[in-house]
């Protein structure tokens, strides 16, 4: 990964920041007592499926995505098995949940609706930054795949296909 795909990484924690740690600044009011724990728990339950997401999806990628050694990072295969045979970015899904999660484990209520404004960048980033670069790097194979799959899903039965095939290619 050269310093041109350095921004991708850059680009998550950034919005995350700005969508979560500006409005706490600016509005530092917290829940407290049961919606609290409530809040928390289902943050902790969002945050944990997410992380299992993208766990998911990028132990996929390692397994499958690369038909040379040493091609890097980024898969100069395209995936289509697993828990991409439902989704094309599930571990963008997994970045897009994430910011939900740890602002309602937070309790702060400015951060819960700035994660709304996460969400979206991370909707704008799939549609302008990676749904584009994978038209250019898989060509009409990704086109058809793009018909095949949707962006995200939230089966679970499509993140149980992830989990099978990660355990399944790992046994060999």
């Amino acid at each position: 990964m050269g310093p041109s795909g350095l921004w991708k990484f850059l680009y998550w924690p950034i919005v995350w920041i700005i969508s979560l740690g500006f409005p706490i600044l600016a509005w530092p009011y917290r829940l407290s007592g049961p919606v609290l724990w409530m809040t928390a728990i289902v943050g902790l339950a969002l945050t944990a499926w997410a992380l299992l997401l993208h766990f998911t999806a990028g132990r996929t990628l390692r397994l499958l995505g690369h038909e040379r050694s040493g091609a890097g990072i980024w898969p100069d295969r395209l995936v289509t098995r697993g828990i991409y045979s439902c989704m094309r970015h599930p571990q963008h899904l997994g970045l897009t949940i994430t910011p939900i999660g740890l602002a309602l484990i937070t309790g702060y209520p400015a951060a819960i609706m700035g994660s709304g404004w996460a969400v979206a960048a991370a909707l704008a980033f799939v549609l302008i930054v990676e749904e584009p670069d994978c038209f250019s790097r898989f060509g009409v194979s990704y086109y058809r795949y793009l018909s095949s799959a949707p962006a995200f899903t939230l089966s679970p039965s499509c993140l149980n296909a992830g989990l099978r095939l990660v355990r399944d290619l790992r046994r060999r």
